[in-house]
């Protein structure tokens, strides 16, 4: 079981909840249903297809309120940002399909 809101606040657990639609539009629908079977030790993965895609359109803006959240709680490197989303996506994908 996934607990990452109980050590997140949250407002950014809610910041990361408000990017799953996007996140899940990039995907086919055959494609997410692999997402969702992937073991959770398997997600790796998807380090540098979908984390690319994370860091690159939700992190590294310098606008980004989501990278200020992270930062506030303690999480300060891009990889462990995209790394925790794509965790909880799968969480929130597994409940979902």
């Amino acid at each position: 079981r996934y607990y990452y809101f109980e050590v997140i606040n949250l407002n950014l657990y809610s910041e990361i909840e408000n990017i799953f639609p996007t996140l899940e539009s990039l995907f086919s629908e055959k494609d997410l249903l692999k997402f969702k079977n992937t073991r959770i030790i398997d997600l790796y993965r998807y380090h540098f297809g979908l984390g690319t895609w994370i860091r690159n359109n939700l992190i590294y803006p310098k606008d980004s309120v989501l990278c200020d959240l992270f930062i506030e709680n303690g999480i300060e490197q891009p990889d462990d940002m995209s790394s925790f989303i794509i965790k909880l996506f799968h969480y929130y994908i597994w409940n979902k399909i």
